[in-house]
């Protein structure tokens, strides 16, 4: 097992970059946006975003007279907004230090407030499997898996033993098919087992929330899609067919965004081959 780990290890860090082939978009969707905070799709390929107030607003079939809307008790903009992984929408306001569920028709499932004794400052957060959610608390610099239904922690897993190097934060948590993505700024992304065991290192440096399609991660660096086969260590870059800053990806459509416009493409058939 140690074997394996280092060698997948050794293979993340070199991250080799494959050239590539030409791509051909097909744009099913645009819009525009007074201001738009983040974007997601669920499995169905719904369109779910949010506004700089924590206002969320889902798009069935991408269509604007097919749509459902959800305002919050309390208002504030998102750090997180899952909606691909259950039925259960998932939003995180650093400000308000709070979490959400909601169902796919935005129907409010569970709010709450961290503020349970054991923990500091939320910087971000996830939901994982079986609705245990992903916390890392900048005030220790600890990882926390959170059973809300039984107000307890499972897991508390001290970062700065892995990330020792000085002053550091976290942008972004995600668990992905079992695997716990850690966005640290300006280092690169840690990726963790379910049970917080280190597994690997990708050595990308992103400030805008993570997109996953398969075993694929991608992430937008300037007008250049980045598309990193997360398992085997490729990774290629193609150019966007609009300048955006960020990128959400469903099943059959992804989505390239900015604070005020949306573009929805159908994925390519070739977007994921590299060539030999």
């Amino acid at each position: 097992m140690k074997l394996f780990l280092f060698f997948l290890w050794a293979v993340l860090f070199h991250l080799p970059l494959s050239q590539a082939q030409e791509i051909n978009w097909e744009n099913t969707f645009s819009d525009t946006f007074p201001s738009l905070g983040l974007v997601d799709f669920d499995n169905e390929d719904n369109l779910f975003f949010s506004d700089q107030k924590g206002n969320v607003t889902v798009r069935y079939n991408l269509t604007a007279d097919s749509s459902n809307n959800y305002s919050p008790a309390y208002q504030g903009s998102l750090q997180q907004l899952e909606a691909a992984k259950t039925v259960n929408i998932f939003t995180f306001s650093r400000d308000l230090q709070r979490i959400e569920l909601l169902d796919r028709f935005l129907n409010p499932l569970y709010s709450s407030r961290l503020n349970a004794p054991e923990f500091g400052n939320i910087r971000a957060a996830s939901l994982g499997n079986n609705l245990k959610i992903w916390l890392f608390d900048e005030t220790n610099y600890h990882l926390i898996q959170w059973d809300y239904q039984r107000s307890t922690v499972l897991q508390d897993q001290p970062l700065n033993l892995l990330i020792a190097d000085g002053e550091w934060t976290v942008e972004e948590i995600v668990e992905y098919k079992n695997t716990v993505f850690i966005n640290v700024q300006n280092k690169g992304i840690y990726l963790l087992d379910n049970q917080s065991n280190f597994i690997g290192f990708l050595p990308i440096i992103t400030h805008q929330k993570l997109a996953f399609h398969s075993n694929f991660l991608l992430h937008m660096d300037e007008e250049i899609l980045v598309i990193t086969d997360y398992l085997s260590g490729k990774s290629k870059k193609v150019k966007a067919p609009v300048k955006a800053p960020a990128v959400a990806i469903g099943k059959s459509v992804m989505s390239f965004y900015s604070k005020g416009r949306l573009d929805t493409y159908t994925i390519p058939d070739n977007l994921f081959e590299w060539t030999k």
